[in-house]
């Protein structure tokens, strides 16, 4: 399994989220983190139900109230800290998490 650093834990805000890439064969895997409530998550950046990237703009994948993260697509609505989703087409499917380590302030993700 490989590592990768996504950022400084300060460089967040709580609640924050950010997008990165996982180098993977020839292509990449975009994923992202979300950091509320003093807890940290990441995903892969894409919707269960359409395959749609779920972000906003860059950054952004928090709702106007940042409590939940959502579809930019079709506003399905999942928790943060585990990716369920509660609300929309999808409703009971969950986001793809990726192991995500805190160290020394530093965010990392595992993939393969």
């Amino acid at each position: 399994m490989k590592k990768i650093r996504i950022c400084d834990l300060d460089q967040l805000t709580d609640p924050g989220s950010r997008t990165f890439s996982l180098p993977q064969d020839d292509t990449a895997v975009e994923g992202f983190v979300v950091y509320k409530d003093g807890h940290v998550s990441a995903f892969v950046n894409s919707c269960p139900h359409t395959g749609a990237p779920l972000n906003w703009c860059p950054h952004q994948f928090l709702d106007v109230e940042a409590e939940f993260i959502q579809c930019s697509l079709h506003g399905a609505i999942f928790r943060a800290k585990d990716g369920f989703c509660l609300r929309g087409p999808c409703v009971g499917e969950s986001l793809k998490s990726l192991p995500v380590a805190l160290e020394e302030g530093v965010i990392w993700v595992s993939f393969d």
